[in-house]
């Protein structure tokens, strides 16, 4: 208790080390400077857990970034050591095994524990190239600069013609005309296409549903009177129209073709406190091909899809089982997501969502949503989207 925190400098530079007390352990930080402050998350922070019970060091908890989400903890192994990588709250790698001794570990640069276990570990998922998110972000700037121009309208959505529709009957809107979730994500979509092909996507064509590639027996009552797949299949059908587009020497015979399969991290943290935040684990789900994923994973998923497919945005659907019978699982909401590193290698995620700007804490926090289906989109630096009529243009069009 009569310890207190000082500074050292060494060959890599100033530090703090300090020490704070929580339950049965002593923690004691390790934290460079940034600037003028030593922030316990900084990249390269150590953080020593010691027991009280018995002085044994437990573990080490080392930060990959500045940013409390990213880590690895270190662990006793016998005469090794072994570790996990967490980014987001996701476990992505689990006890790999370091054939070093925990000792010698802790007197150890990172870079060893890094060379020793590179070939299970992904270390590059932890170093991205902020440059290759250039478009992205240029992309999200020019969407943000025209959100002034749009409003809300409860099914709302602009046709290829450019008129303001109901996406449900095709009929036109009123003078207070504006978009939904999915009449935005269209027009988002809309505008990457345009410079490619001349032309703006069908209402009509795009809500087609896709009884063959989803649901069953069981659901197929249910499509008229509930349309529970209707943000799925109108997500996957526009990406289908834009990478089309695209990249036409392409041939996607399948609507699935653009979803994110890939199966995620076997187990979440359960906080993420940054001292000791982090160390107890619980199993999380499959990504499954009605639903997707636990929407508390959806961070980390993000973060490892920036990583290895840098400049893709996202249409995110969320669902969730209904409270009442026949307890039908439906697709409530859709957003374009925009995961990126900034220029520090900070990652970051930019959302859109019926015709706003809104952040990923929004979306993860919202429990009317449980899963989370993801379809990738590819990125353009040009965007043409449709103007939205106004009043005095709806109220000339003709019925």
């Amino acid at each position: 208790k009569d310890f207190r925190a000082r500074n050292e400098t060494n060959y890599w530079g100033a530090w703090r080390i300090s020490v704070q007390k929580s339950g049965d352990a002593l923690y004691t930080i390790v934290a460079p400077a940034r600037g003028s402050d030593f922030p316990i998350h900084a990249q390269g922070s150590w953080i020593i857990k010691r027991s009280l019970r018995d002085g044994l060091i437990q573990q080490v908890k080392i930060f990959l970034r500045s940013d409390p989400g990213t880590f690895v903890r270190v662990y006793p192994f016998g005469d090794r050591s072994r570790i996990d990588v967490v980014a987001y709250n996701g476990v992505l790698y689990h006890q790999v095994i370091v054939p070093l001794a925990f000792e010698t570990l802790l007197r150890s640069p990172f870079s060893r524990i890094r060379d020793l276990t590179r070939d299970i570990v992904d270390w590059s998922l932890f170093s991205p190239d902020p440059a290759l998110f250039a478009d992205l972000r240029r992309l999200a700037d020019q969407v943000r600069v025209r959100l002034p121009d749009l409003r809300y309208a409860d099914d709302g959505a602009i046709d290829a013609d450019g008129r303001a529709v109901f996406i449900s009957s095709l009929l036109p809107q009123g003078v207070d005309a504006g978009l939904n979730c999915s009449g935005f994500v269209k027009w988002l979509v809309d505008g990457i296409i345009h410079p490619f092909s001349g032309s703006y996507l069908p209402v009509a064509s795009i809500k087609e549903r896709m009884l063959d590639w989803r649901g069953s027996s069981f659901t197929i009552k249910f499509e008229e009177t509930l349309d529970p797949f209707f943000g799925l299949d109108w997500s996957r059908a526009i990406a289908g129209e834009l990478w089309a587009v695209m990249y036409p020497s392409r041939i996607d015979a399948s609507p699935l073709a653009h979803d994110v399969t890939e199966a995620p991290f076997a187990m979440v943290v359960r906080d993420s406190d940054p001292v000791n935040g982090g160390s107890a684990y619980e199993a999380f789900s499959d990504n499954f091909n009605d639903a997707g994923i636990e929407l508390r994973g959806l961070k980390a998923m993000l973060f490892m899809l920036a990583s290895r497919e840098p400049g893709r945005f996202y249409l995110a659907q969320f669902n969730a089982r209904s409270d009442q019978p026949p307890r039908l699982r439906q697709y409530f909401h859709i957003a374009a997501l925009f995961p990126y590193f900034d220029d520090d290698g900070i990652f970051r995620v930019v959302v859109f969502e019926s015709a706003a700007e809104t952040s990923l804490d929004r979306i993860v926090s919202d429990r009317d949503y449980e899963f989370v289906k993801l379809v990738r989109v590819p990125t353009s630096g040009r965007f043409e989207p449709q103007s939205l009529p106004s009043g005095e243009q709806i109220a000339t069009q003709s019925p």
